[in-house]
C-alpha cells in the first residue's frame, strides 16, 4: 500500500447542514490526527459505510448480468460492463474505500475513543469494519488484515483466515454489545443523528447488524463447504438474531422494522444518493459515478425471470398490457420507466412506448437503437431520487438467508413461504418509493411519451379527485398473481362485472413466461435463488449468490447439490468477452465454466507498492487470477470448513 492518508470529511447530517471539507491529515502525525475526534470521525466513517454497499453492488450489478449498456466493447475503462479485461483498469474503488476512508479512519477513532473511555464509539466502528472487510475479502479473496497497517506493503492474509477473524470478531463483538460495562461505561459519549446518521447511537440496532453480517458470513458454508442441519440451523438463527432486534422497533414499518439505512438528504455530492440521477463521484478520482443513464435491463433479468409480456410477439413485446402491467413480476414496473424507440429490430419505422431489453455486451440490434430508447432506471427504492437511502442489509436478505437455510435442511415449504414473504416486501419497498415519487399516480399504469417528456398514468382512469381505489384493486390482482398465481373473480362484491380481470401467472391468458416461482409442492432451488436475485437489485450480494451456486445454468450444465438442480437455466456468459483471457484455445465446454470470479488487486495501490505480493499469490497482471474461485466458491467437497488452510 501507498504511504497512508487520513481522508475526512464533514458531511451533511442530522437536520442542520455544514459545509463539506477535506481534511488531509498525515498518519504519522499524532497531533494532527488526534484533531480528528472521534465525534467528527464516526459521521464521516458511517457515510463511507453506505458508500462502500455502493461501490461493490455497482461493479456487482453487472458482474452478475443484471443490467448491461448498449454497447459491445471488449476493453475499456469499464471492464465489469464489457469484455472482463480488468487488467487495464486503473483503479478499483472498493479497495481504497476499505483500508483508506473506512480502515484509517477507524484506527484514529479507536484510539481517540479508547483515550477518552467512550467505547460505544469503538462498537459502531469496529461493526462497520466487520462489514466492510466481509465485502473486501468477497470481491478480491487473500488481503492484508493482521498487519494491514504495520508497513507500505503488508503481506496478504489467505481468505481462510480472513473468514476465521470475521466469525471471531462477529461473537466478540456480540458479547460486547451485550456487555454492561462497555454499552454503559460512564465515558460513553452521547451519540446523536449528527454522529450516526443510521442509529443515532443506539447500540442495539448496530449489534442487529454483527449479526446480519455474521448470517451472511455462515451462508457461504452453502452449497460447497458444509449443508450440515447444524450449519443451515446456525445461518437460520444468526438471521433470525437480527430479524428480532430490526423489527422490535417499527422504524420503517412492521416488516423492515429499523433495518440499517443511510438516507440522504438530497443535492449534490455527498448530499445525493450514489445511485441517483445526480451521479455524485466523491472524493474524485477515487470513485466510480453510476452510469445508469446508459445502463440497460439484461435479457436474463427483465425478460427471462422477471417475465415482460409477450416476448414472442415483436410489436408488442415488452408493451404496457393494459391493468395488467409489463411483466409477470410486478416490480418490472417499478424498477423501469419505459421509453420510445422503434418498434422492432425488423420495424425502425415506428415507434412505441416499451420496456426492452439486451442480451449482455451485444449492443444494439441497429443504429436505428439509442441509448435513449432503453427504460430510465433512476427509478425504485435506491436509484428514483436524490434523497433515497442506502441499506447497509435489508430484511429481505436476511429472509431469503433464512430460506435457504430450511430449503438446504429439506424443508422446501417453510423455505417457498420465507421467499414468497421477502419478495412480497421487496414489491411494497419499491412501490412505497413510487408512491412518494408520483403521489397523484400512486400505482405504475402505462406510460406515455409527448415531446420527450414521459408521464405515467393511473392503471385505471375511473379513478378520480385522489380515489385510487380501482387501481389499487388491479395492483393487488397483479401482486396476487405473481405471488400466488391468483386470478380475480369476474365479478365484485356488489355483482359488478370487473374489466379485465387479472389472471394467474399460469394462465393461458397472461402472456408472460407461465412460471409461478411460488409454488410450495414444486418449490425449486433456482425459484428461490433467482427470487433473492430480483430483491438483491443494487446490492453487493447478487453477484456473491451466483458465484456460490457456480454459475449454474442449462449452457455449463453445473448442477447443485443430490438432485443436480440447475439455479439459473437460462444465463450466459456475456457476448463479446476479451478473447485473450475468456475464449482462446478453450473448448466451448471449458469456455461455458470459465466466469469471472473476483476483481484484481487494485492498481493505483497494490501493482505499485506490493508488488512482490501479487507475485507471490500469483496475482500481478494475471488474467488467470480473475478465475480463481474464492474458498466458499469452490468444488464441493474440496474444503470442510470455511476457516481451513
Amino acid at each position: 500500500m501507498n504511504k497512508l492518508k487520513l481522508i475526512a470529511m464533514s458531511i451533511l447530517l442530522g437536520v442542520t447542514g455544514t459545509g463539506c471539507v477535506d481534511m488531509l491529515d498525515d498518519n504519522e502525525n499524532p497531533d494532527k490526527a488526534a484533531s480528528v475526534t472521534a465525534e467528527t470521525g464516526l459521521p464521516v466513517i458511517v457515510y463511507y459505510a453506505a458508500q462502500t454497499n455502493y461501490d461493490h453492488a455497482e461493479y456487482n450489478i453487472y458482474l452478475s448480468q443484471c443490467l448491461t449498456t448498449t454497447g459491445k466493447a471488449t476493453t475499456g475503462s469499464y471492464g465489469y460492463k464489457n469484455g472482463w479485461e480488468f487488467l487495464t483498469m486503473n483503479r478499483h474503488p472498493q479497495w481504497r474505500r476499505h483500508y483508506y476512508d473506512i480502515g484509517e479512519n477507524i484506527n484514529i477513532l479507536m484510539e481517540n475513543a479508547n483515550e477518552i473511555g467512550s467505547l460505544n464509539y469503538t462498537l459502531i466502528a469496529r461493526a462497520i469494519r466487520l462489514m466492510s472487510t466481509q465485502l473486501t475479502t468477497d470481491a478480491f479473496g487473500d488481503m492484508p488484515l493482521s498487519n494491514a497497517y504495520q508497513s507500505n506493503s503488508p503481506t496478504y492474509d489467505t481468505q481462510a483466515s480472513i473468514y476465521a477473524w470475521m466469525l471471531n470478531e462477529a461473537d466478540a463483538l456480540i458479547a460486547d454489545f451485550s456487555n454492561p460495562e462497555i454499552i454503559n461505561a460512564p465515558g460513553n459519549q452521547t451519540i446523536t443523528v449528527a454522529q450516526d446518521r443510521v442509529y443515532a447511537g443506539d447500540l442495539n440496532k448496530w449489534k442487529g447488524l454483527v449479526y446480519a453480517v455474521k448470517a451472511r458470513i455462515l451462508l457461504r458454508n452453502i452449497p460447497n463447504i458444509d449443508t450440515s442441519a447444524a450449519t443451515c440451523q446456525a445461518i437460520f438463527d444468526a438471521a433470525q438474531e437480527a430479524i428480532n432486534i430490526w423489527q422490535a422497533d417499527a422504524m420503517y414499518g412492521t416488516f423492515f422494522g429499523s433495518e440499517p439505512r443511510y438516507n440522504f438528504d438530497g443535492g449534490q455530492q455527498q448530499k445525493a444518493n450514489p445511485w441517483s440521477a445526480a451521479q455524485p463521484v466523491i472524493n474524485t478520482w477515487e470513485s466510480r459515478k453510476n452510469l445508469l443513464d446508459s445502463a440497460v435491463p439484461s435479457k436474463f433479468l427483465l425478460a427471462d425471470i422477471m417475465g415482460a409480456f409477450n416476448q414472442d410477439n415483436a410489436m408488442n413485446s415488452g408493451a404496457y398490457v393494459g391493468r395488467r402491467g409489463y411483466a409477470d413480476d410486478p416490480r418490472a414496473a417499478l424498477l423501469f420507466m419505459p421509453h420510445t424507440g422503434p418498434v422492432s429490430p425488423a420495424n425502425t419505422s415506428s415507434e412505441r412506448v416499451k420496456l426492452r431489453w439486451l442480451e449482455n455486451n451485444i449492443g444494439v440490434p441497429s443504429t436505428e437503437f439509442l441509448a435513449s430508447n432503453y427504460p430510465d432506471l433512476f427509478c425504485g427504492a435506491y436509484a428514483g431520487s436524490e434523497d433515497a437511502y442506502v441499506p447497509l442489509f435489508t430484511m429481505e436478505e436476511l429472509y431469503f438467508i433464512q430460506a435457504e437455510a430450511k430449503y438446504w435442511m429439506g424443508e422446501k415449504a417453510e423455505a417457498c413461504r420465507l421467499a414468497k414473504e421477502a419478495t412480497r416486501y421487496n414489491i411494497e419497498r419499491h412501490l412505497q418509493a413510487f408512491q412518494k415519487k408520483y403521489p397523484d399516480i400512486m400505482y405504475p399504469g402505462n406510460v406515455m411519451e409527448s415531446e420527450g417528456k414521459y408521464e405515467y398514468q393511473l392503471i385505471d382512469s375511473r379513478d378520480k379527485d385522489g380515489d385510487f381505489s380501482y387501481s389499487k384493486m388491479y395492483w393487488d390482482g397483479i401482486v396476487a398473481a405473481f405471488l400466488d398465481d391468483a386470478s380475480m373473480p369476474s365479478k365484485d362484491e356488489s355483482g359488478a362485472t370487473i374489466i379485465q380481470p387479472v389472471k394467474g401467472v399460469t394462465d393461458p391468458a397472461t402472456k408472460g413466461n407461465h412460471h409461478w416461482f411460488f409454488n410450495p409442492a414444486e418449490f425449486s432451488l433456482s425459484d428461490l435463488m433467482q427470487m433473492k436475485y430480483v430483491a438483491m437489485y443494487m446490492q453487493p450480494e447478487q453477484w456473491t449468490d451466483m458465484r456460490r451456486y457456480h454459475y449454474s445454468n442449462n449452457r455449463n450444465h453445473y448442477g447443485i447439490g443430490a438432485n443436480q438442480e440447475i439455479v439459473y437455466p437460462t444465463l450466459r456468459r456475456p457476448y463479446n468477452l476479451y478473447a485473450p483471457y475468456w475464449i482462446d484455445g478453450m473448448s466451448e465446454t471449458e469456455k461455458e465454466n470459465t466466469w469471472i470470479q473476483r476483481i484484481n488487486y487494485d492498481p493505483e495501490t497494490e501493482e505499485k507498492y506490493n508488488r512482490k505480493e501479487l507475485e507471490r499469490l500469483g496475482a500481478y497482471k494475471n488474467y488467470l487470477w480473475l478465475r480463481e474461485p474464492m474458498i466458499w466458491a469452490e468444488a464441493p467437497g474440496v474444503r470442510t470448513s470455511l476457516t481451513q488452510e
